[in-house]
């Protein structure tokens, strides 16, 4: 029997589907065709993510266009991330040919791949055919050796600064998290304390582990080896989980940092009241937006000491479909220039592929592009196991206890380094 690598809650999840076309669940082709008729039409069936401004639709029918014997029944998942996984989750865990394509978190790789349920693509990729992607988000979908799918939307942790107020006070942009807080706490003093020098969404999810991480990196520490097992290092957790409580500790962080979600760490930063913040490439356009944000043209990005933590979507190919071959052209399809393309014209995304950030017409559109590249080429996935899901949510609450007071860093460090090792033994 495989063995199947799972939480869980995944185990247990139920299916939830939404169909756009008639196709019987689990069919894969129309009858086949008369001799003498038409070549036969082949239906594959993608699981996607919402149709956001129609973006999926779009890309389906475009696909469609240049493909006229291959049909694509789009299937719209959910808006929760967590609910994606347990539909697809529900459908491959039965062997079940009903998803052949289908769209891809950048942490979901490790637990199709161990469980067998996704095909490599390497077979199926001309030579050379990978270096069309961008390193990072590329690598979110290589795993022990081999390539599971394709980027087709990247993003990753960055660092916004005020550079007109590290202008006015003859600050350099900072390369350490310790000069992070250093500086921010300086020039909000000097502004009169109107303000904060730093400001995250460290409320108790996914964002604030991924904190973490890009803490715990800078200090040379790492969660699994290549075998699948805990390295953590319990002291450098404790330094790291120490200097997270002393940002919100010292007032160098936000007053409500540890209680913020996107929307309130991001309108701190709007209004003129933070000198650095955390957060993820998407923040660049509201930061920057001149009708609502008091800081635009002063809110610049760049890399974060030592990595940002990867983000972003890509698609992977069933290991149960009955048109492989189909399967992966279409996948190739939505990560190609083209689809990204019309997913930008429509919903504004951060392209995968180098070229998008050499010229073109995603330069033409987006000329400040290029300030992401540096930061993508400074990302890296979050620990690559499938029992990721478990180990963040030992993080999750072990940190958000140490920041709020209810634990020390020397017991938060101890209880992620134990719980984590007992999931990965």
């Amino acid at each position: 029997m495989r063995k199947h690598y799972l939480l869980t809650a995944v185990l247990t999840a139920a299916m939830l589907t939404g169909c756009s076309s008639s196709a019987p669940e689990g069919q894969s082709q129309e009858p086949k065709a008369e001799s003498g008729a038409a070549e036969e039409t082949v239906i594959v069936n993608y699981y996607g993510r919402p149709d956001d401004n129609g973006v999926e639709s779009a890309i389906v029918a475009a696909f469609e266009e240049s493909h006229p014997n291959i049909k694509i029944n789009y299937v719209e998942l959910p808006d929760s991330s967590n609910d994606r996984l347990k539909t697809i989750n529900t459908v491959l865990q039965a062997g079940d040919s009903s998803i052949d394509v289908f769209a891809s978190d950048v942490t979901w790789p490790p637990i199709f791949a161990s469980a067998g349920w996704v095909i490599p693509l390497d077979e199926y990729l001309e030579a050379g055919e990978l270096d069309a992607y961008l390193e990072g988000p590329l690598s979110a979908f290589q795993f022990r050796g081999a390539n599971y799918g394709l980027p087709f939307m990247a993003d990753c942790g960055a660092l916004y600064y005020r550079k007109d107020l590290l202008d006015k006070y003859g600050k350099d942009v900072p390369e350490t998290w310790a000069e992070i807080m250093e500086t921010g706490r300086e020039i909000a003093e000097q502004e009169g304390g109107r303000m904060s020098g730093f400001v995250s969404y460290w409320m108790q999810n996914e964002s604030l582990t991924c904190a973490m991480l890009e803490y715990y990196w800078e200090k040379g520490g790492e969660v699994i080896d290549e075998e699948g097992k805990s390295v953590l290092d319990e002291a450098l957790l404790t330094e790291t989980l120490a200097q997270m409580r002393e940002a919100i500790e010292s007032g160098a962080a936000a007053a409500g940092t540890e209680t913020f979600g996107t929307t309130e760490a991001r309108n701190v930063v709007t209004a003129g009241n933070a000198v650095f913040a955390r957060d993820w490439l998407s923040g660049y356009v509201p930061y920057n937006n001149e009708e609502t944000s008091s800081v635009a043209g002063n809110m610049e990005i760049t890399s974060l000491p030592s990595f940002g933590t990867l983000g972003g979507w890509g698609v992977m190919v069933s290991a149960y479909s009955a048109n492989k071959e189909e399967a992966v052209e279409f996948a190739k399809f939505r990560a190609s220039e083209e689809a990204q393309m019309i997913a930008d014209d429509l919903a504004d995304i951060t392209p995968t592929l180098k070229a998008a950030y050499e010229d073109g017409p995603f330069l033409e559109k987006k000329p400040d592009l290029p300030k992401f590249l540096p930061v993508l080429e400074n990302s890296r996935p979050r620990p690559q196991s499938p029992f990721y899901a478990e180990i963040s949510g030992i993080m999750q609450l072990e940190i958000h206890s140490v920041i709020t007071g209810m634990t020390t860093p020397e017991e938060g460090a101890a209880n992620i380094t134990q719980q984590v090792a007992q999931v990965l033994q």
